[in-house]
């Protein structure tokens, strides 16, 4: 329970200062309303990730003091990194995307060179064989890692969204290391659940503010590496158990590339209005609630529950199936179909 509730309390309090802060110094912010991802109308603070990265900070040390596994704080220096990059991109809005995922690709390398863990197996036979060259195993490891950390940043784009995609992902990490009684990921998860929570309470449905690159990318890198350590630690996880858990920021991530470079002929990384979420903005929310499209707050607020919704059909039977791997396989075709 104190997994949960220390770190709710930490971030709550945190973000409360900051948004306070805020509000008395706005003429300090960088937040702009140009681009296609942009869907508010009132400058607020990017910088919930913060919140959520001391809380997890505070409880790390909290939790190896009480039982001395030096693993949780090599999570917590290994997510040094990303979180650090993505959080200067929050304050000065000057790094490229290819700089964050850089930093992303690092923080996986420190994973794997302090943790020793990386992909070793996808549980298909062909796949599996090339995972014997340790050299594929850790680059497809890393490129894993980036491409997680960047998948929530994707999908960071109305209020609650990611939060609760996040706590989703989070909450079936932590009920399978229950079940295979992984106290570890048990643990870190739930601090993780209880972080979010106390920024959710802010980002929910009124905007006071955001998570920010910091936040998405540390909160992916997270998930991510928890993912690897609990399938490697525990043999009866299936490696597709993660992958169907997350799904959903990960087609949209995949798909998103796909739109960018060959329907669209632009940059991967360049932004646009295109994602699963912004077509649910413009296209469904305006007509399944008879919102008027000028009221920007509430179209966006009751955006995000369809999305919670999408995620939920990889979540739970992900949690149902964590050890078969061809029912895993086959509720991912057939999400990725459905996502289509």
């Amino acid at each position: 329970m104190s997994s949960l509730l220390y770190p709710f309390l930490i971030s709550l309090l945190i973000n409360t200062i900051i948004i306070h802060y805020f509000n008395r110094h706005s003429h300090l912010s960088s937040d702009t309303f140009d681009g296609p991802q942009k869907f508010h109308h009132t400058i607020t603070p990017r910088i919930g990730g913060l919140a959520i990265f001391l809380a997890f900070l505070i409880m790390v040390f909290l939790n190896f003091y009480n039982t001395k596994n030096i693993l949780i704080i090599k999570l917590l220096f290994s997510s040094l990194p990303v979180f650090i990059v993505g959080f200067v991109e929050d304050i000065t809005k000057k790094v490229s995307p290819g700089i964050r995922l850089l930093s992303a690709a690092i923080s996986g390398m420190i994973f794997i060179y302090s943790t020793g863990f990386f992909l070793n197996k996808l549980d298909l036979y062909i796949l599996d064989n090339l995972f014997t060259f340790r050299f594929f195993a850790i680059f497809i490891t890393i490129i894993a890692i980036a491409g997680v950390s960047n998948s929530i940043n994707i999908i960071d784009g109305f209020n609650g969204l990611s939060a609760i995609v996040s706590i989703a992902i989070l909450f079936s990490l932590g009920y399978v290391a229950f079940k295979v009684s992984d106290l570890l990921i048990l643990n870190v998860s739930f601090i993780l659940i209880g972080a979010i929570g106390g920024f959710f309470i802010w980002n929910y449905p009124f905007g006071k503010i955001f998570l920010g690159d910091g936040g998405a990318y540390f909160i992916g890198f997270m998930i991510a590496t928890l993912s690897i350590i609990l399938v490697e630690r525990n043999s009866q996880v299936s490696p597709w158990f993660p992958l169907l858990s997350a799904i959903y920021p990960i087609f949209e991530t995949l798909f998103s590339m796909y739109r960018r470079k060959f329907i669209h002929k632009t940059k991967m990384d360049r932004p646009d209005a295109y994602h699963l979420h912004q077509l649910i903005y413009k296209r469904v929310v305006p007509y399944v609630f008879n919102i008027h499209r000028n009221n920007k707050l509430m179209r966006n607020s009751a955006t995000s529950p369809f999305l919670w919704l999408i995620c939920s059909i990889g979540v739970i039977p992900a949690v149902l199936f964590y050890n078969n791997t061809i029912i895993l396989i086959t509720f991912t075709v057939i999400f990725c179909l459905s996502y289509i």
